[in-house]
């Protein structure tokens, strides 16, 4: 698209970049103010204080935004105008503009959560030298957060770097040297600031649709390790969070503008003038802030939010015959029908990806303006897809909707409440599945959809994955026959093309997952060559070098295990365990998350803070875990614990793993460490560990299994493994490895002479005494049994391999009592020594 932007457009672009100035400004830029561009922008776009000798300018970042703008987005110029009219709206060259500029300047309070305009100059020291604080270190998960105890925590801080695959940049650290990279804050900023405009030069500047999930994504990239702004204790909202939500705000504020006309503008200096009093006392209610107050109560907003319900039953439901090739395909698919939904939305309210404020696992929260026609073309929309949905899946997956209205108040005071209410709605909702059949169109369609029937009955052939009924002549249905060639691709893929066009009618049989896509408006496809330069609707696939080719970038946790070009099989994985060939699986998620967004987020619980909080968690299970293979070897003593491992799923909050059993408790540790390291010690996962008694055993239940035991680890106090049925807190997982080393090199006698494999039953029997304690059979535990056993043993063995059981006895026995993790340790030494 040539030409100029229209109103619309220009507020988005003005909302994303109305701060970028203060990138710019940190990167010791100066005014020339010789230069006739120089010194317009240094005094139409900055606040003057004081007169004469004592005149001095503030809010500099204005004029270097609208810098940035002249010498880089100049086709652009009217959006560059109003965004770095943000701080000073009135000084528009005409009405038109000082309403857009407004706009953004409610949107940017709105974001931050800040009432009063703030002096620039109450930034503290240098804003080039303060670096980024990491949003997990300020966290409030208990009482003993208070505000102090959180002012003798160690700082953490983000370091200043571009956003890359493996996250590796974004892990804190506690030395603001090392924020910076050993550079002065100001040659980072500089350094960083080269690489943003070069990688900007590459966008797609003659069409506007391509360039704005463009430049979206290249502020993903160079902003999400800059702090927003640094007059806080310790900034912890980064620059890109704060321009997002700006611009979701703003083009909520213009679609209601649109929706009002002229009523709408004349309201927006009474709410300007209105957020100053929120949360103060004010005694005189017939006060000249009265009617603005009010205005603050207008439910002029919708948190929306969908989760794909059903997901496990999808995933998990197949058989174990080619199950590997559709399992990481279900997952997959979900997650992409999960964004495909969300845009769905956002394309029936005109509205940008900006207004995407989360989406991951199934889930997606958006922004949207509380027009007249809102909520009946979101019943519509949940109508059409519960009727796709129900005829592509008959009944087994659906999308639940459900949103809450949000005043401007709410934006200033708790909109993480908002959050969790949303969540709360969508858990109510989901035991009313496909309702809005009912309400759109009446009983008689009910029946027809849900009720079926679907199948023809009779004796029917299965499909070998799924189960449904299929032609005698087939061997798998046509959805997961689909599915695989989608798994395939996935594997081979370096982007993926998301397209709207037109909806098309399910077929009546034979549905292939394209086709949901297409009855919903869209078309998906797999590349796995790079090619062309326009980038329209392509989104590179692990990787953020995507500007010159690509839209943006995207991270999926992909990984498969693979030889010889074939996915290995489950009886393959299993031959790859050390000791006893089995394959296992493991699942985990993070400890808390409801309490997280109820109380996490202190008194400070802006939109800007829950798009962070909720984003970061996003990128570490899919952005790293993508990795996963590269840095897990990193941990431990064994290289390679990911080498066979298969990523079923991982996004959200959680993650789902197949691989050999050998390598699964490791490889848990490895993750919950890296975790911790990357949420600054603050958060903490729970993870459940199952192993498949047979190398054919389901998958679904192996699946169930594991989960059930990630329950147990939750049930059992959190933060904690489940292994063998038994929840162990992570701290303890050095000392039952060192007890497994111990054992495992006495049974192969690498030390000495080889000890008989009489000693597990040994460490077994003495672990019952431990049950039998707990059951109160016993008043105490009989240690002594275990020196009398193992000083037997050792009247066989040489003097090295005696000196070994020793040492075995004091890791085993402290004060009197067995280990508890005794029969963790005996029954992975037994499994890794078996032949």
């Amino acid at each position: 698209m040539m030409g100029k932007a229209t109103d619309y457009q220009a507020i988005i672009l003005a909302g994303l970049l109305h701060d970028i100035g203060k990138f710019y400004q940190r990167t010791g830029a100066k005014f020339d103010l010789k230069y006739q561009g120089d010194q317009y922008d240094y005094e139409n776009f900055t606040k003057k204080y004081g007169e004469g000798s004592s005149l001095r300018y503030s809010h500099l970042h204005g004029a270097f935004t609208a810098k940035f703008f002249r010498e880089n987005l100049s086709q652009y110029d009217d959006a560059g105008v109003i965004a770095a009219l943000h701080h000073v709206p009135d000084k528009g060259n005409n009405e038109r503009q000082k309403f857009l500029a407004k706009l953004i300047s409610l949107a940017d309070r709105m974001s931050s959560g800040e009432r009063q305009e703030r002096d620039e100059h109450q930034e503290s020291g240098h804003p080039q030298e303060e670096p980024l604080t990491s949003i997990f270190s300020q966290l409030e998960l208990d009482d003993s957060d208070s505000e102090k105890a959180k002012k003798d925590q160690p700082a953490y801080y983000i370091p200043l770097s571009p956003l890359k695959e493996s996250l590796a940049d974004l892990f804190p650290v506690k030395d603001k040297k090392e924020a910076f990279h050993g550079l002065k804050g100001e040659e980072a900023y500089k350094k960083m600031w080269s690489e943003f405009i070069g990688e900007l030069k590459k966008l797609s500047f003659e069409d506007y649709d391509v360039l704005m999930p463009q430049i979206y994504h290249l502020l993903l990239k160079y902003t999400l390790s800059i702090p927003s702004a640094v007059y806080r204790d310790k900034p912890d909202i980064s620059l890109f969070h704060h321009l997002k939500t700006t611009a979701a705000l703003a083009a909520c504020l213009y679609k209601l503008s649109e929706d009002e006309g002229d009523g709408f503008r004349e309201k927006i200096d009474r709410i300007l003038e209105g957020i100053k009093d929120i949360g103060q006392e004010v005694k005189n209610e017939a006060s000249t802030r009265k009617e603005g107050k009010d205005l603050l109560d207008r439910q002029d907003f919708l948190l929306v939010g969908g989760d794909i319900s059903g997901i496990q039953d999808f995933i998990y439901q197949v058989t174990s015959e080619k199950a590997l090739k559709g399992l990481r395909a279900r997952s997959f698919y979900l997650q992409l029908l999960s964004e495909v939904i969300a845009r769905k939305i956002l394309g029936e309210f005109d509205l940008k990806e900006v207004n995407l404020l989360y989406c991951g696992g199934g889930n997606f929260y958006l922004l949207l303006p509380n027009l007249k026609e809102t909520a009946a073309k979101l019943n519509s929309i949940r109508s059409e897809l519960d009727e796709v949905l129900i005829r592509a899946h008959k009944g087994k997956i659906s999308t639940i909707l459900s949103w809450v209205p949000v005043s401007y108040r709410d934006f200033f005071q708790n909109f993480a409440a908002l959050w969790d209410k949303l969540g709360k709605e969508i858990s109510i909702n989901k035991r009313r599945k496909f309702s809005a059949l009912i309400t759109s169109g009446g009983a008689a369609q009910f029946k027809n959809f849900v009720l079926g029937p679907f199948d023809q009955g009779g004796e029917a052939k299965g499909c070998k994955i799924c189960g449904e009924e299929i032609e005698q002549s087939s061997t798998l249905c046509s959805l997961c026959n689909s599915l695989i060639s989608f798994s395939e691709d996935l594997v081979r893929a370096r982007a993926i093309s998301i397209q709207k066009v037109t909806k098309k009618e399910l077929p009546e049989k034979d549905i292939r997952w394209q086709d949901v896509f297409q009855a919903v408006g869209f078309k998906c496809e797999f590349l796995p060559l790079i090619e062309g330069r326009s980038g329209r609707g392509r989104i590179i696939i692990n990787s953020t070098n995507f500007a010159g080719g690509f839209e943006g970038f995207t991270f999926i946790a992909k990984k498969v295990p693979v030889a010889n070009g074939q996915t290995l099989t489950l009886e393959e994985i299993a031959e790859r365990a050390y000791g006893i060939e089995k394959w296992g699986v493991l699942r985990a998620d993070v400890d808390n998350l409801g309490k997280l967004f109820q109380k996490g987020l202190g008194k400070n619980k802006t939109i800007s803070r829950v798009s962070m909080l909720s984003s970061m968690l996003s990128l570490y299970f899919s952005a790293r875990i993508s990795q996963l293979q590269e840095w897990s070897a990193d941990y431990g003593n064994n290289g390679g614990l990911a080498d066979f491992v298969y990523v079923a799923y991982s996004g959200g909050d959680d993650l789902f793993l197949i691989g050999p059993w050998s390598v699964l408790p490791e490889l848990a540790k490895a993750i919950y460490d890296d975790f911790r390291k990357f949420a600054c010690e603050r958060l903490s996962l729970s993870a459940g560990i199952f192993f498949a008694p047979g190398k054919k055993f389901p998958i679904y239940q192996a699946a169930r299994m594991a989960g059930e035991a990630e329950d147990k680890a939750k049930d059992d106090g959190r933060n904690r493994l489940n292994l063998f049925g038994e929840s162990m807190i992570w701290e303890c997982f050095p000392k039952v490895k060192e007890i497994v080393e111990l054992v495992t090199s006495l049974l192969k006698g690498k030390n000495g002479k080889e000890a008989p494999r009489s000693l597990l039953g040994v460490m077994y029997n003495i672990y019952q005494e431990k049950e039998k304690k707990k059951k109160q059979e016993i008043s105490m535990e009989r240690v002594w049994r275990l020196h009398y056993s193992l000083k037997k043993l050792m009247r066989r063995l040489d003097e090295n391999t005696q000196a070994d059981i020793q040492k075995l006895f004091e890791l085993i026995i402290t004060n009197y009592e067995v280990y508890p993790y005794l029969n963790i340790a005996t029954r992975v030494a037994d499994y890794l020594t078996r032949k």
